[in-house]
């Protein structure tokens, strides 16, 4: 973990902490004369006004209580003292950090974050427990209480797709578009005829 004090223009004192995402990962490059040479690292920064800390809250129970590995990796403090700016988790391996902008801003499904899972019972955890207090789409989207959408997909689905033929295809697709949460059995009964 590295941490950093600066003034920006304004005059306001902020502290960053970090964590090195490449390094805690093992992923270097080799640079000139062998040594290691950081990658770049990309993590979604998800927007949440005022409620950052309590979206990092809700998001490790959730994934936790869906048996998933999440940890929050840091948080970002507007000075030693002052309140949060943002805080960073990680969910299901992927680094997500939760912004904590002064002002409101609204969310679209045009952006979202998509979730693998290896079961059937997985999407089914992770879908209840991400949809308390929120909304359920279609085609495996929901919009959680904080109105970030999220697509949350059993990893077989795409397995099936990719060696469908066109009949199987259609199926699957009309099966798809008839769900709300996604069903494996359902789907790999489509993809059967």
């Amino acid at each position: 973990m590295h941490g950093r004090s600066f003034e920006d223009p304004d005059g306001h004192i902020w502290e960053v902490m970090w964590m090195d995402l490449a390094a805690a990962q093992g992923r270097h490059g080799a640079g000139q004369g062998g040594e290691a040479e950081p990658m770049a690292a990309l993590a979604p920064c998800v927007w949440i006004p005022g409620r950052a800390e309590e979206a990092a809250a809700f998001y490790l129970a959730a994934f936790q209580r869906a048996g998933q590995t999440a940890e929050i990796r840091g948080r970002m403090r507007m000075g030693a003292e002052g309140g949060p700016v943002a805080v960073t988790v990680v969910l299901a391996g992927q680094e997500v950090m939760l912004f904590n902008p002064p002002h409101e801003v609204a969310h679209s499904p045009g952006f979202a974050l998509f979730l693998t899972c290896a079961t059937q019972a997985e999407v089914d955890a992770l879908w209840d427990a991400l949809l308390e207090g929120g909304k359920p789409v279609q085609c495996g989207w929901l919009t959680d209480r904080y109105g970030i959408s999220w697509q949350v997909v059993p990893g077989p689905v795409g397995d099936l797709l990719a060696k469908a033929d066109p009949a199987q295809a259609a199926r699957l697709n009309k099966a798809i578009q008839g769900m709300v949460k996604i069903d494996l059995p359902t789907l790999q009964r489509a993809f059967e005829g």
